[in-house]
């Protein structure tokens, strides 16, 4: 009865726990809105005087942030119409568009007032074509307008685009970026940008030459890490089971009389020490044939040297270890090199 208590009141206090969270997170969520709603309402004054003060451009921005902030119908079509006084009849369009639909999901009226602005607004609007032919696209490359990367899908398309100036760039890893500005002005004019090849950046290629050239026989001493590793792997399964052999081994003998006539288990033992021995030395020789090899080609990889003169000191001293077949018997040898 008393441990029913307890988990009964155990249980109330992870309920009142799980309530008073939520409607904390639920408190905390209305208060950022209500911080939301009251900064969007003071952006979207703010606009509306420096409108008033014929600061067109200013109050836009104002405006896009009320409408992130508290995204409100009416600060949207505001939004648009700001948009279309600046000029700016590609934002217009699309504020207009998005205006629209979200009216028509509120079945709200205004729907078609947006719809007819953005209609009047299209064959109006400024595009940009960015032209990238086959023959152009390297690997890796990239294609960005006003800094933003642009899928695949909007090239050689034309896509609607404020009056200004653009920065298109094009970039790909091994090649020199290109970068050219174009100036978007008039109304319903079509400026087409074309990529060109890109010229392979040769402080790169030769960069990633001397860094190659500044580690010979990296891929050599990396092959004789992996070979040791498995040398040392090798010597401990073979030392692991050896031992387990002696182990065995040394069990049965108390189940065995001195003409080795061992009871069923006895015998069992024995058969399992022979066994785990076979595996014993295949892993010692294992092993210390990988231990033997990493070392070989750990020292007889190539290292950086300056370059010495046929027949001087230093020339002569320059001595390595090397594997060449043996000329006289089957196999190879490890001999010095001159």
């Amino acid at each position: 009865m008393r441990f029913e208590i307890q988990r009964r009141s155990v249980c109330s206090v992870l309920a009142a726990w799980l309530v008073g969270s939520v409607l904390f997170a639920s408190s905390a969520h209305a208060e950022s809105d209500a911080s939301s709603r009251a900064m969007a309402v003071q952006l979207f004054d703010e606009a509306e005087a420096l409108l008033e003060k014929g600061r067109i451009a200013d109050a836009c921005p104002k405006y896009a942030e009320s409408f992130r902030l508290d995204p409100q119908l009416g600060a949207l079509i505001y939004l648009a119409e700001c948009y279309e006084k600046n000029g700016q009849l590609a934002s217009a369009w699309g504020s207009y568009r998005e205006a629209e639909e979200m009216a028509q999901k509120r079945h709200d009226e205004r729907a078609a007032h947006a719809h007819e602005r953005a209609s009047a607004l299209q064959p109006r609007i400024d595009s940009l074509s960015i032209r990238v032919p086959q023959a152009v696209r390297v690997t890796g490359l990239e294609v960005l307008r006003d800094g933003v990367p642009l899928s695949e899908t909007v090239w050689n398309h034309a896509a609607a685009i404020d009056p200004g100036k653009h920065r298109i760039e094009a970039r790909a890893p091994g090649y020199l970026p290109w970068l050219r500005t174009v100036d978007v002005s008039g109304e319903a004019q079509v400026v087409h940008v074309d990529i060109p090849q890109l010229q392979v950046d040769s402080n790169a290629a030769a960069h990633g030459e001397k860094t190659e050239a500044s580690r010979p026989g990296a891929s050599q001493r990396t092959a004789a890490l992996v070979i040791g590793g498995v040398g040392v792997v090798g010597l401990g399964v073979g030392a692991f089971f050896g031992l387990s052999a002696q182990s065995s081994s040394s069990d049965s003998k108390d189940l065995c009389n001195d003409n080795d006539i061992c009871t069923q288990e006895g015998h069992d033992l024995r058969v399992a020490a022979k066994n785990k021995a076979v595996v014993a030395t295949v892993s010692m020789g294992v092993g210390a044939a990988g231990i033997a090899t990493a070392l070989v080609l750990w020292f007889t990889a190539p290292k950086a040297e300056p370059a010495v003169a046929p027949g001087s000191a230093a020339a002569r001293a320059d001595r390595r270890w090397v594997i060449a077949p043996n000329r006289t018997a089957w196999g190879l040898e490890l001999t010095r090199a001159f």
